[in-house]
């Protein structure tokens, strides 16, 4: 998925990590491996910040940072005085935002940090996502901001709204996570380039957990500090909660339909067993049928539920004859 950036851009990446390169230390432990944090930004107070701590946090790694903003304030001026390479963003969207990010990333980058530019996330933390990428053990990290949030970071509503999609991920596509829709995570670049990833608005970070999902793609968790945020919320919980929630039923009918088809059908043809039932019932006991509707309804609903699961399953196997064939 990810677009390696021109050789004009990553020079002038490699001019910025001039002063991000690792330097040997005595108690420091300096690994040659090249990360790619990306800042999606719109008016953030807290850029400079955010920037020069996450250089700090990654002082023993050869690190690139990249903006990608669309503000209508100084935040492009602060953050290229604080050593990252700036992208202006043309369209809107949070999902459109990392996509362009993903297309500047230098071809030589191993891993890649998705962060927000609110100083929500402690950059210090980073190294806690990129470890288990780094020992072998996962292949995106997620940051869940449930292990250690800050009093009055999230919202009772947000809280409810991060629950309901998160339980509903996990429900449908197996998993065990906390927290879907941290925008805190880490990935390895071959995990990146795996994954086929659309959305250009707020369902982009669930879209991208369930195509890693489709993919076998190993999915960690780990726990961070969750602060108050520094600027004005871009999220419009009731919106993007929609749009998150109608993204994850799509994929589920995109990538594996029995899980909607399956339980549909069933409930119908249960229906229609249950209506048969009370006809069998009556005809033993009195030798007569007079419940001719329960015989029309149950009948109807047994076939409509078995024309779903055999729809279901024909889905199915067109599904898996056309991931085999790609």
């Amino acid at each position: 998925m990810a677009v390696a950036a021109g050789p004009r851009d990553c020079m002038q990446a490699s001019q910025i990590q001039t002063t991000i390169k690792p330097e040997v230390e005595d108690t420091g432990k300096v690994r040659d491996i090249k990360v790619s944090v990306i800042i999606p930004t719109m008016n953030e107070p807290a850029i400079s910040k955010v920037v020069n701590e996450t250089r700090q946090a990654l002082k023993h790694y050869i690190t690139e940072i990249i903006v990608v903003d669309k503000s209508t304030d100084d935040t492009p001026k602060k953050a290229r005085k604080a050593g990252a390479r700036v992208i202006t963003q043309e369209q809107i969207g949070y999902g459109n935002a990392y996509l362009l990010g993903f297309r500047h990333i230098c071809p030589d980058a191993e891993i890649v940090v998705m962060m927000d530019g609110d100083y929500t996330y402690d950059p210090y933390e980073i190294p806690l996502l990129i470890d288990p990428i780094v020992d072998g053990y996962a292949d995106i990290v997620l940051g869940n901001r449930f292990g250690h949030m800050e009093e009055g970071a999230m919202n009772a509503r947000n809280r409810m709204g991060n629950g309901l999609i998160t339980g509903t991920i996990n429900m449908l596509y197996k998993l065990k996570l906390r927290d879907s829709q941290s925008g805190f995570r880490a990935m390895s670049r071959t995990a990146l380039d795996m994954m086929e990833i659309t959305s250009e608005g707020m369902p982009f970070a669930s879209e991208m957990i369930i195509d890693a999902r489709k993919k076998s793609i190993r999915i960690s968790e780990v726990p961070i500090r969750y602060r108050q945020r520094v600027g004005v919320p871009k999220l419009k919980a009731y919106k993007d909660g929609s749009l998150i929630l109608g993204l994850v039923i799509r994929m589920v009918r995109d990538y594996n339909p029995l899980t909607i088809f399956l339980p549909i059908g069933g409930l119908l043809m249960l229906g229609g067993v249950l209506a048969w039932a009370f006809v069998v019932q009556e005809w033993l006991q009195t030798g007569i049928i007079t419940r001719f509707a329960s015989v029309v309804g149950g009948t109807m609903l047994f076939l409509a539920g078995l024309q779903i699961v055999f729809f279901g399953l024909l889905a199915d196997i067109i599904l898996v004859a056309l991931r085999s064939r790609r």
